[in-house]
């Protein structure tokens, strides 16, 4: 693979394919972000939701290129007609934008949805004689057996079309050592781990922009405030103080939790919220536990469902809020927090939460729940905790809160743990990962097309 031959392949263009909200799918705005890095033009086609990041929108590299919705009309028709008339819509709309767009050289796809995207992208890849790049970060079909029946007729077919062509990716990614195996002996096909990692917006911050960040909260939003009795209004939050320019942490703050969530069936919030009603009667006997202020951040299906329950909670020592934060906004709050909390189970039990990828570069010790894979990120007593059940969680919590925030406990660790790890960052592992298996593909198209 000669230097010529890379170089004359250098600038050219991928398509990056997510059937959803890419404002809401990280992974694939990083994806994009360091292909035009690399000197690639980018046409994103997905669905508009939230805003991607700013750097997107400003990088003349990256074309956004949004699908019409799904017509709200067919949600008149029985579930499953729903269902086939959905995947018929979106087959329909994503080959025609596929086809609508420059000539591309590759298509870089998300998996799961893999239906219609996964038979889609490949067809295209055959119409443009381009290449098919698949990120696998879960099993669509696994996704689909949380609402339908495990052994559905349904969901045996989304399971073979996803193997079926999912064999037919000319190169593939996976989040997790688990998953690749899985590919490998179940599938046939040969993935490389792409592990998520936190790019560099996810970084720990000094105490003066966590009072600044507190201070802006705290303009909206009422549990970021100072206490009404507190002597300097303006520079007092509820967790910091200014004093001639010095800034200083509360002794009596409370614990700040946070727990990020696109609310939907692989994680079971009902965890969390039981786990709250037991800190909060044993904060009522045990004395130096301090009060929680608890912020979940996400969109998603179960919200408002989980959000009636959040009401008819009657806490002293307990406060949960829900927010939706500008992405700029998300990792400062992450480098505020004291503790983590992740209740993504996997419904594959493959793939990895990329939320406490986050969390983790901004050294903040994780409490996650315990499935097949999580120990590939999560160290159980070295960067973090995990738990099967909410009384597990409970005792977890009251151990590592015992005496906040003056008191020395294994939280304090935690956080010198992740300090003191180089944890390695997303521009770094996609150049030496992704990049090269993108370089071969490039050069072998290069080849094919001269012969």
């Amino acid at each position: 693979m000669s230097a010529e031959l890379l170089n004359r392949y250098k600038n050219k263009r991928v398509s990056v394919v997510v059937l959803g909200d890419f404002g809401r799918s990280p992974r694939m705005q990083y994806h994009a972000l360091s292909l035009s890095k690399n000197d690639f033009q980018v046409d994103v086609i997905a669905y508009k939701g939230a805003e991607p990041l700013q750097q997107i929108s400003n990088d003349d590299h990256i074309h956004l290129h949004y699908m019409k919705e799904v017509p709200k009309f067919l949600e008149v028709f029985p579930k499953l007609v729903q269902y086939v008339l959905k995947t018929v819509w979106q087959a329909f709309t994503l080959f025609c934008v596929l086809l609508s767009v420059a000539k591309v050289d590759g298509i870089l796809l998300q998996n799961p949805p893999s239906i219609p995207t996964l038979p889609i992208c490949w067809l295209i890849s055959c119409i443009r004689s381009c290449y098919l790049f698949v990120d696998f970060h879960n099993y669509g079909f696994t996704i689909l057996s949380l609402k339908a029946k495990k052994g559905s007729l349904l969901v045996k077919i989304a399971k073979w079309c996803e193997m079926y062509f999912g064999r037919k990716c000319d190169k593939s990614i996976c989040v997790t050592k688990a998953m690749k195996d899985d590919l490998s002996q179940n599938w046939n096909v040969r993935a490389s781990v792409f592990y998520d990692c936190a790019p560099d917006i996810f970084h720990p911050i000094p105490l003066k922009e966590k009072h600044q960040f507190f201070d802006m909260m705290s303009k909206d939003v009422k549990k970021f405030r100072a206490n009404s009795n507190a002597s300097e209004v303006g520079k007092t939050t509820r967790f910091t103080k200014e004093i001639d320019n010095k800034y200083e942490l509360l002794t009596d703050r409370p614990a700040l939790v946070v727990s990020s969530t696109s609310w939907t069936e692989d994680e079971d919030f009902s965890i969390l919220l039981s786990e709250l009603e037991d800190y909060e009667q044993a904060s009522k006997t045990k004395v130096g536990l301090p009060n929680l202020l608890v912020v979940i951040t996400g969109k998603g299906p179960l919200k408002s469902y989980y959000e009636k329950q959040i009401e008819k909670m009657n806490f002293n020592h307990v406060e949960i809020i829900t927010l939706w934060l500008k992405l700029e906004d998300y990792p400062t709050l992450l480098a505020c927090a004291d503790l983590g909390v992740s209740l993504h189970s996997s419904s594959s039990g493959l793939d990895l939460p990329m939320k406490v990828v986050d969390m983790f570069g901004c050294c903040l010790p994780v409490a996650a729940v315990s499935f097949n894979c999580i120990d590939e990120l999560v160290k159980n007593g070295v960067n973090g905790t995990i738990f099967k059940t909410s009384q597990e969680l409970s005792e977890q919590l009251q151990l590592m809160f015992d005496g906040f925030p003056t008191k020395r406990t294994a939280l304090s660790t935690f956080h010198e743990n992740l300090r003191n790890t180089s944890a390695l960052k997303w521009e770094e592992n996609w150049n030496h990962t992704v990049l090269p298996l993108l370089r071969e593909l490039h050069a072998k198209r290069a080849l094919h097309q001269n012969c």
